[in-house]
């Protein structure tokens, strides 16, 4: 909420409305990765066109497409670092056949 209220000076000027806000966002927030929370506010506060403070739900949707997108860049590494089997042992009768072929 410091963040919060030192992006948005003009919301939650009381000691009482900060604490309020603080318990309400504390307790609907209790069960987010605080990483992902705190990524999400600063990318709203940076890319926040509207001049009002965020609610619990944007933020909340911002970090889901954080965690998200941190998943998928998972996977594609993984992926990336396993190596396909596509092969197929060759069968004797070829190879022999090749190897026939291809003395010199």
């Amino acid at each position: 909420m410091t963040v919060i209220k030192t992006a948005y000076p003009m919301y939650y000027k009381s000691q009482t409305e900060i604490n309020d806000a603080v318990n309400l966002w504390t307790e609907m927030l209790s069960g987010d990765d605080p990483n992902y929370m705190a990524k999400a506010i600063k990318d709203f506060i940076k890319n926040d066109t509207s001049s009002y403070p965020p609610n619990i739900a944007q933020i909340r949707s911002i970090a889901r497409d954080f965690r998200l997108k941190d998943i998928d860049e998972r996977k594609n590494k993984q992926f990336a670092l396993e190596e396909p089997n596509n092969s197929i042992a060759m069968p004797d009768y070829i190879r022999d056949k090749l190897n026939s072929m291809f003395r010199l």
